[in-house]
Protein backbone atom coordinates (compact mmCIF):
# COMPACT_ATOMS: atom_id res chain seq x y z
CA UNK A 1 0.00 0.00 0.00
CA UNK A 2 1.53 2.98 -1.11
CA UNK A 3 1.75 6.34 2.03
CA UNK A 4 -1.73 8.26 2.65
CA UNK A 5 -3.27 5.72 0.96
CA UNK A 6 -6.86 4.90 2.93
CA UNK A 7 -6.56 2.17 4.99
CA UNK A 8 -9.21 -1.17 4.65
CA UNK A 9 -9.43 -2.06 8.12
CA UNK A 10 -11.77 -0.65 11.04
CA UNK A 11 -12.81 -1.37 14.37
CA UNK A 12 -10.96 -3.94 16.53
CA UNK A 13 -8.96 -4.73 13.91
CA UNK A 14 -7.12 -0.53 13.72
CA UNK A 15 -7.19 -0.88 17.81
CA UNK A 16 -4.78 -4.43 17.31
CA UNK A 17 -3.02 -2.30 14.31
CA UNK A 18 -2.13 0.68 16.83
CA UNK A 19 -0.57 -1.61 19.21
CA UNK A 20 0.97 -3.61 16.38
CA UNK A 21 2.67 -0.32 15.55
CA UNK A 22 3.73 0.43 18.82
CA UNK A 23 5.45 -2.93 19.28
CA UNK A 24 7.08 -2.55 15.30
CA UNK A 25 8.11 0.99 15.30
CA UNK A 26 9.67 3.08 18.38
CA UNK A 27 9.51 6.20 16.54
CA UNK A 28 5.89 6.16 16.60
CA UNK A 29 5.16 4.81 20.43
CA UNK A 30 5.52 9.01 21.95
CA UNK A 31 2.90 9.98 18.92
CA UNK A 32 0.54 6.94 19.90
CA UNK A 33 1.23 7.36 23.79
CA UNK A 34 0.09 11.13 23.67
CA UNK A 35 -2.82 10.51 21.46
CA UNK A 36 -4.85 7.41 23.01
CA UNK A 37 -5.50 6.04 26.52
CA UNK A 38 -6.40 2.76 27.61
CA UNK A 39 -10.36 3.55 27.84
CA UNK A 40 -10.37 4.44 24.04
CA UNK A 41 -10.05 0.69 23.05
CA UNK A 42 -13.49 -1.08 23.03
CA UNK A 43 -11.61 -4.70 23.05
CA UNK A 44 -10.85 -5.25 27.35
CA UNK A 45 -7.52 -7.11 26.16
CA UNK A 46 -6.80 -4.81 24.02
CA UNK A 47 -7.26 -2.11 26.71
CA UNK A 48 -5.46 -4.09 28.88
CA UNK A 49 -2.59 -5.16 26.39
CA UNK A 50 -2.14 -0.74 25.83
CA UNK A 51 -2.52 0.00 28.94
CA UNK A 52 0.41 -2.32 29.77
CA UNK A 53 2.35 -1.02 27.00
CA UNK A 54 2.29 2.38 28.46
CA UNK A 55 3.38 1.43 31.41
CA UNK A 56 6.85 0.15 29.88
CA UNK A 57 6.84 2.76 28.17
CA UNK A 58 7.16 5.51 30.78
CA UNK A 59 9.24 2.87 32.45
CA UNK A 60 11.78 3.30 30.29
CA UNK A 61 11.53 -0.43 29.15
CA UNK A 62 11.43 -1.86 25.68
CA UNK A 63 7.82 -2.39 24.14
CA UNK A 64 8.38 -5.66 22.72
CA UNK A 65 5.79 -9.05 21.86
CA UNK A 66 8.10 -10.89 24.39
CA UNK A 67 8.34 -8.19 27.33
CA UNK A 68 4.22 -7.88 26.77
CA UNK A 69 3.88 -11.72 26.74
CA UNK A 70 5.97 -11.84 30.41
CA UNK A 71 3.76 -9.42 31.56
CA UNK A 72 0.05 -10.79 30.03
CA UNK A 73 1.10 -14.69 29.27
CA UNK A 74 -2.52 -15.32 28.46
CA UNK A 75 -2.62 -12.85 26.04
CA UNK A 76 0.35 -14.61 23.53
CA UNK A 77 -2.18 -15.44 20.94
CA UNK A 78 -3.76 -12.06 20.96
CA UNK A 79 -0.12 -10.67 21.17
CA UNK A 80 0.86 -12.66 17.55
CA UNK A 81 -2.22 -11.14 15.90
CA UNK A 82 -1.29 -7.67 16.60
CA UNK A 83 1.68 -7.44 13.95
CA UNK A 84 -0.99 -9.45 11.52
CA UNK A 85 -3.03 -6.24 11.06
CA UNK A 86 -0.04 -3.23 10.56
CA UNK A 87 -0.96 -3.13 6.76
CA UNK A 88 1.38 -0.50 6.65
CA UNK A 89 3.31 1.69 9.55
CA UNK A 90 2.56 5.34 7.27
CA UNK A 91 -1.07 4.41 7.88
CA UNK A 92 -0.59 4.88 11.57
CA UNK A 93 -2.45 7.91 11.59
CA UNK A 94 -5.54 6.99 10.25
CA UNK A 95 -5.55 3.68 13.28
CA UNK A 96 -5.13 6.39 15.72
CA UNK A 97 -8.09 8.13 14.18
CA UNK A 98 -10.17 5.04 13.72
CA UNK A 99 -9.67 4.13 17.44
CA UNK A 100 -10.75 8.17 18.84
CA UNK A 101 -13.76 8.20 16.64
CA UNK A 102 -15.00 4.86 18.06
CA UNK A 103 -13.90 5.86 21.45
CA UNK A 104 -16.02 9.11 21.00
CA UNK A 105 -19.27 7.74 19.49
CA UNK A 106 -19.38 4.68 22.30
CA UNK A 107 -18.64 8.19 24.78
CA UNK A 108 -21.68 10.22 23.19
CA UNK A 109 -24.31 7.18 22.91
CA UNK A 110 -23.55 6.06 26.59
CA UNK A 111 -24.28 9.82 27.69
CA UNK A 112 -26.84 10.03 25.27
CA UNK A 113 -28.37 6.74 27.45
CA UNK A 114 -27.83 8.88 31.11
CA UNK A 115 -29.21 11.72 29.40
CA UNK A 116 -32.46 10.26 28.15
CA UNK A 117 -33.00 7.64 31.58
CA UNK A 118 -33.24 10.95 33.93
CA UNK A 119 -35.09 13.11 31.50
CA UNK A 120 -38.45 11.99 33.18
CA UNK A 121 -36.76 13.58 36.63
CA UNK A 122 -35.52 16.78 35.08
CA UNK A 123 -36.26 19.96 33.50
CA UNK A 124 -36.60 20.66 30.08
CA UNK A 125 -33.66 23.10 30.69
CA UNK A 126 -31.82 21.03 32.52
CA UNK A 127 -31.84 17.95 30.32
CA UNK A 128 -30.86 20.61 27.46
CA UNK A 129 -27.84 21.77 29.96
CA UNK A 130 -26.72 18.26 30.26
CA UNK A 131 -26.35 17.91 26.08
CA UNK A 132 -25.09 21.48 26.13
CA UNK A 133 -22.17 19.62 28.00
CA UNK A 134 -22.23 16.48 26.13
CA UNK A 135 -21.60 18.56 23.15
CA UNK A 136 -18.84 21.15 24.37
CA UNK A 137 -16.81 17.95 25.88
CA UNK A 138 -16.81 16.95 22.03
CA UNK A 139 -16.03 19.77 20.97
CA UNK A 140 -12.84 20.24 23.58
CA UNK A 141 -11.68 16.81 21.98
CA UNK A 142 -11.80 17.47 18.55
CA UNK A 143 -10.07 21.14 19.10
CA UNK A 144 -7.24 19.07 20.85
CA UNK A 145 -7.09 17.04 18.60
CA UNK A 146 -6.90 18.83 15.53
CA UNK A 147 -5.05 21.96 17.48
CA UNK A 148 -2.32 20.42 19.87
CA UNK A 149 0.42 19.22 18.05
CA UNK A 150 2.67 20.83 15.33
CA UNK A 151 6.06 20.10 13.74
CA UNK A 152 8.79 22.17 14.48
CA UNK A 153 8.12 23.69 10.92
CA UNK A 154 4.70 24.05 11.59
CA UNK A 155 5.56 25.71 14.95
CA UNK A 156 8.15 27.97 13.46
CA UNK A 157 6.04 29.32 10.57
CA UNK A 158 3.64 30.87 13.28
CA UNK A 159 6.10 32.23 15.55
CA UNK A 160 7.33 34.14 11.86
CA UNK A 161 4.38 35.21 11.35
CA UNK A 162 3.36 36.54 14.33
CA UNK A 163 6.91 38.46 14.35
CA UNK A 164 6.20 40.15 11.49
CA UNK A 165 2.33 41.20 12.50
CA UNK A 166 1.76 44.44 13.88
CA UNK A 167 -1.23 43.03 16.15
CA UNK A 168 -0.68 44.97 19.83
CA UNK A 169 -3.30 43.58 21.22
CA UNK A 170 -1.34 40.62 22.33
CA UNK A 171 -1.09 41.61 25.26
CA UNK A 172 -3.19 44.17 27.54
CA UNK A 173 -1.58 46.85 29.17
CA UNK A 174 -3.13 48.49 32.38
CA UNK A 175 -1.21 51.71 32.20
CA UNK A 176 0.90 51.30 35.14
CA UNK A 177 4.42 51.70 33.38
CA UNK A 178 6.70 49.61 35.71
CA UNK A 179 4.03 46.52 35.36
CA UNK A 180 3.96 46.71 31.72
CA UNK A 181 7.55 47.19 31.68
CA UNK A 182 8.55 43.82 33.40
CA UNK A 183 5.55 41.30 32.58
CA UNK A 184 5.03 43.37 28.98
CA UNK A 185 1.54 43.90 29.89
CA UNK A 186 -1.14 40.92 30.78
CA UNK A 187 -0.48 38.09 27.99
CA UNK A 188 -3.55 36.95 26.41
CA UNK A 189 -3.74 32.91 27.07
CA UNK A 190 -2.18 33.82 31.03
CA UNK A 191 -3.16 33.48 34.29
CA UNK A 192 -2.05 35.86 36.64
CA UNK A 193 -2.87 34.68 40.81
CA UNK A 194 -3.01 38.07 42.70
CA UNK A 195 -2.64 36.85 46.14
CA UNK A 196 -3.11 38.85 49.55
CA UNK A 197 -4.49 38.56 53.32
CA UNK A 198 -7.87 39.65 53.69
CA UNK A 199 -8.39 43.56 53.85
CA UNK A 200 -4.79 43.45 52.33
CA UNK A 201 -6.01 45.82 49.26
CA UNK A 202 -6.27 42.98 46.73
CA UNK A 203 -9.81 43.45 45.86
CA UNK A 204 -8.79 47.48 45.18
CA UNK A 205 -5.86 46.34 43.09
CA UNK A 206 -7.56 44.30 41.10
CA UNK A 207 -10.79 46.88 40.67
CA UNK A 208 -7.41 49.17 39.88
CA UNK A 209 -5.95 47.05 37.05
CA UNK A 210 -10.04 46.21 36.13
CA UNK A 211 -10.78 50.14 35.01
CA UNK A 212 -7.19 50.99 33.53
CA UNK A 213 -7.46 47.83 31.08
CA UNK A 214 -11.19 48.93 30.23
CA UNK A 215 -10.30 52.62 30.22
CA UNK A 216 -7.96 51.15 27.40
CA UNK A 217 -10.35 49.78 25.41
CA UNK A 218 -10.34 45.99 26.50
CA UNK A 219 -13.41 44.37 27.64
CA UNK A 220 -13.18 43.04 30.90
CA UNK A 221 -15.50 41.18 33.17
CA UNK A 222 -15.84 40.77 36.83
CA UNK A 223 -16.74 37.77 38.17
CA UNK A 224 -17.35 38.90 42.02
CA UNK A 225 -18.28 36.23 44.43
CA UNK A 226 -17.88 37.86 48.35
CA UNK A 227 -19.20 41.38 47.28
CA UNK A 228 -22.16 42.55 45.50
CA UNK A 229 -21.95 45.05 42.47
CA UNK A 230 -23.34 48.08 44.21
CA UNK A 231 -20.24 47.32 46.80
CA UNK A 232 -17.68 47.26 43.75
CA UNK A 233 -19.75 50.44 42.03
CA UNK A 234 -19.39 52.02 45.54
CA UNK A 235 -15.12 51.58 45.30
CA UNK A 236 -14.97 52.45 41.73
CA UNK A 237 -17.24 55.59 42.26
CA UNK A 238 -14.79 56.59 45.46
CA UNK A 239 -11.80 56.16 42.79
CA UNK A 240 -12.80 57.95 39.76
CA UNK A 241 -14.30 60.93 41.42
CA UNK A 242 -11.77 60.90 44.83
CA UNK A 243 -14.35 61.00 47.45
CA UNK A 244 -13.69 58.89 50.68
CA UNK A 245 -15.49 55.48 50.40
CA UNK A 246 -17.04 56.14 53.80
CA UNK A 247 -19.11 58.57 52.54
CA UNK A 248 -20.71 56.89 50.20
CA UNK A 249 -20.90 53.74 51.52
CA UNK A 250 -23.33 55.85 54.16
CA UNK A 251 -24.83 58.06 51.86
CA UNK A 252 -23.14 61.07 53.23
CA UNK A 253 -22.59 63.03 50.07
CA UNK A 254 -23.38 66.68 49.01
CA UNK A 255 -25.99 67.03 45.85
CA UNK A 256 -22.58 68.31 44.31
CA UNK A 257 -20.63 64.86 45.28
CA UNK A 258 -23.24 63.30 43.82
CA UNK A 259 -23.59 64.67 40.76
CA UNK A 260 -19.53 64.94 40.12
CA UNK A 261 -20.17 61.08 40.63
CA UNK A 262 -22.49 60.75 38.60
CA UNK A 263 -20.51 62.73 35.58
CA UNK A 264 -17.58 60.94 36.34
CA UNK A 265 -19.31 57.25 35.68
CA UNK A 266 -21.06 58.59 32.36
CA UNK A 267 -18.12 59.64 31.49
CA UNK A 268 -16.48 56.20 31.72
CA UNK A 269 -19.22 54.41 30.74
CA UNK A 270 -18.78 55.83 27.16
CA UNK A 271 -15.20 55.05 27.22
CA UNK A 272 -14.70 51.73 29.33
CA UNK A 273 -16.01 47.95 28.71
CA UNK A 274 -16.43 46.58 31.95
CA UNK A 275 -19.23 43.71 32.61
CA UNK A 276 -19.82 42.47 36.47
CA UNK A 277 -20.80 38.83 37.24
CA UNK A 278 -22.25 39.22 40.81
CA UNK A 279 -23.26 35.40 42.34
CA UNK A 280 -22.60 33.66 45.41
CA UNK A 281 -21.10 30.44 44.05
CA UNK A 282 -19.87 30.85 40.02
CA UNK A 283 -18.21 27.89 38.79
CA UNK A 284 -15.98 27.33 35.64
CA UNK A 285 -19.09 26.42 33.58
CA UNK A 286 -20.81 29.78 34.26
CA UNK A 287 -17.76 31.44 33.85
CA UNK A 288 -17.57 29.67 30.47
CA UNK A 289 -21.22 30.75 28.74
CA UNK A 290 -20.14 34.73 30.34
CA UNK A 291 -17.32 34.48 28.40
CA UNK A 292 -19.43 33.24 25.21
CA UNK A 293 -21.91 35.88 25.54
CA UNK A 294 -19.58 38.75 26.67
CA UNK A 295 -16.72 37.94 24.66
CA UNK A 296 -13.48 39.85 27.42
CA UNK A 297 -10.35 40.24 26.63
CA UNK A 298 -9.87 39.65 30.65
CA UNK A 299 -11.79 38.68 33.32
CA UNK A 300 -11.24 38.57 37.06
CA UNK A 301 -12.12 36.10 39.32
CA UNK A 302 -13.04 37.29 42.92
CA UNK A 303 -11.79 34.94 44.82
CA UNK A 304 -10.80 31.47 43.33
CA UNK A 305 -11.07 30.00 46.94
CA UNK A 306 -15.19 30.21 47.19
CA UNK A 307 -15.43 29.22 43.44
CA UNK A 308 -18.00 25.91 43.18
CA UNK A 309 -16.20 23.03 42.92
CA UNK A 310 -15.81 20.05 41.87
CA UNK A 311 -17.97 16.79 43.95
CA UNK A 312 -14.31 15.43 44.93
CA UNK A 313 -13.47 14.60 48.93
CA UNK A 314 -9.85 15.91 48.74
CA UNK A 315 -11.11 19.59 48.68
CA UNK A 316 -7.07 20.38 47.87
CA UNK A 317 -7.69 18.44 44.94
CA UNK A 318 -10.92 19.72 44.03
CA UNK A 319 -9.42 23.76 44.44
CA UNK A 320 -6.69 22.63 41.78
CA UNK A 321 -9.09 21.16 39.62
CA UNK A 322 -10.60 24.57 39.11
CA UNK A 323 -7.05 26.27 38.89
CA UNK A 324 -6.44 23.67 35.65
CA UNK A 325 -9.88 24.68 34.42
CA UNK A 326 -9.05 28.68 34.37
CA UNK A 327 -6.00 27.77 32.37
CA UNK A 328 -7.82 25.82 29.61
CA UNK A 329 -10.31 28.57 29.91
CA UNK A 330 -7.25 31.28 29.10
CA UNK A 331 -5.98 29.89 26.42
CA UNK A 332 -9.14 28.24 24.85
CA UNK A 333 -10.59 31.82 24.38
CA UNK A 334 -7.42 33.72 24.12
CA UNK A 335 -7.96 35.76 27.18
CA UNK A 336 -6.09 36.88 30.21
CA UNK A 337 -7.26 35.76 33.55
CA UNK A 338 -6.60 37.49 37.25
CA UNK A 339 -7.79 35.18 39.70
CA UNK A 340 -7.77 36.80 43.40
CA UNK A 341 -6.17 34.22 45.26
CA UNK A 342 -6.33 34.55 49.72
CA UNK A 343 -2.82 34.08 51.17
CA UNK A 344 -2.37 31.44 54.17
CA UNK A 345 -2.07 33.30 58.22
CA UNK A 346 1.26 31.89 58.19
CA UNK A 347 3.07 34.82 57.26
CA UNK A 348 1.73 36.80 60.46
CA UNK A 349 3.31 34.36 62.33
CA UNK A 350 6.48 35.32 60.98
CA UNK A 351 9.38 37.93 61.20
CA UNK A 352 10.01 38.59 57.93
CA UNK A 353 6.40 39.42 56.36
CA UNK A 354 8.09 39.26 53.04
CA UNK A 355 5.41 36.44 50.90
CA UNK A 356 6.54 33.55 49.33
CA UNK A 357 4.71 31.03 46.90
CA UNK A 358 4.36 29.10 49.81
CA UNK A 359 2.09 31.57 50.98
CA UNK A 360 -0.44 30.80 48.68
CA UNK A 361 -3.52 28.99 50.16
CA UNK A 362 -4.90 25.78 49.59
CA UNK A 363 -3.43 24.29 46.44
CA UNK A 364 -0.25 24.49 44.87
CA UNK A 365 -2.11 24.07 41.47
CA UNK A 366 -2.29 27.75 41.27
CA UNK A 367 0.83 28.63 41.69
CA UNK A 368 1.34 26.04 39.02
CA UNK A 369 -1.29 26.83 36.84
CA UNK A 370 -0.19 30.50 36.95
CA UNK A 371 1.98 32.87 34.31
CA UNK A 372 2.26 35.33 37.34
CA UNK A 373 2.04 35.41 41.00
CA UNK A 374 1.66 38.67 42.55
CA UNK A 375 1.32 39.42 46.05
CA UNK A 376 0.16 42.49 47.06
CA UNK A 377 1.51 43.58 50.64
CA UNK A 378 0.86 47.36 52.44
CA UNK A 379 2.39 48.64 55.20
CA UNK A 380 0.27 48.11 58.65
CA UNK A 381 -2.20 50.68 59.01
CA UNK A 382 -3.96 48.60 61.94
CA UNK A 383 -3.52 52.01 63.91
CA UNK A 384 -3.59 54.63 61.32
CA UNK A 385 -6.93 56.38 59.59
CA UNK A 386 -5.93 57.08 56.16
CA UNK A 387 -7.98 60.47 55.06
CA UNK A 388 -7.25 63.33 52.45
CA UNK A 389 -4.32 62.60 50.74
CA UNK A 390 -2.62 60.43 53.49
CA UNK A 391 -1.07 56.83 51.58
CA UNK A 392 0.12 53.75 52.92
CA UNK A 393 3.21 52.18 51.15
CA UNK A 394 2.24 49.02 49.74
CA UNK A 395 4.90 46.15 47.64
CA UNK A 396 3.44 44.30 44.65
CA UNK A 397 6.04 41.29 44.56
CA UNK A 398 5.98 39.56 41.17
CA UNK A 399 7.45 36.20 42.34
CA UNK A 400 6.51 34.54 39.35
CA UNK A 401 7.15 35.50 36.03
CA UNK A 402 6.75 32.34 33.41
CA UNK A 403 7.40 35.45 30.48
CA UNK A 404 10.35 37.64 32.03
CA UNK A 405 11.95 38.89 35.25
CA UNK A 406 10.10 38.53 38.64
CA UNK A 407 10.88 41.77 40.64
CA UNK A 408 9.16 44.27 43.11
CA UNK A 409 7.13 47.12 42.60
CA UNK A 410 6.25 49.69 44.95
CA UNK A 411 3.06 51.81 45.04
CA UNK A 412 1.37 54.08 47.71
CA UNK A 413 -2.10 53.05 48.23
CA UNK A 414 -4.99 54.81 49.42
CA UNK A 415 -7.60 52.89 50.94
CA UNK A 416 -10.15 55.85 51.56
CA UNK A 417 -10.02 56.15 47.93
CA UNK A 418 -9.65 52.47 46.67
CA UNK A 419 -6.68 53.74 44.64
CA UNK A 420 -3.28 52.82 43.96
CA UNK A 421 -0.63 54.93 42.72
CA UNK A 422 2.42 53.88 41.23
CA UNK A 423 5.71 55.36 42.29
CA UNK A 424 7.65 56.20 39.36
CA UNK A 425 10.99 54.25 37.90
CA UNK A 426 10.96 52.13 41.12
CA UNK A 427 11.29 48.50 39.14
CA UNK A 428 13.60 45.94 40.57
CA UNK A 429 14.38 42.98 38.78
CA UNK A 430 15.77 40.08 40.34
Amino acid sequence: MEAGAAVMIQGIDAEMAVIGCMVIDPDLRPKIIDKLAPEMFEHPKLHKIFETATDLYWSSQQITYTALADKLPSYREDLIKMSQRVETLSACDQYIQIVIDRWRIRTMKNALKNILAQADFKTADESVELMRTLVGKQDEIAKMDSDASASFAEAAQKFTDWLKSNDAQNTIKTGFRSMDSAMGGFLRQSVTALCARSGHGKTDFALNLALRMAKNGFKVQYFTMEMTTNQLMQRIAAQMAHIDGNLIRDKKLSAGEISDVDMVLKAFESAGKINFVDDAKISTKVIRRYIELFRPDAIFVDHIGIMERPNVKDQYHALGMVSNELKQIAKENNIAIVELVQMNRQIEGRKDKTPNLGDIRESGDIEQDADYVMFVQPEDITDRQLTGEAWADAMIYLLKNRHGRPGTFQFHWQPQYHTFIEVENNYQGE
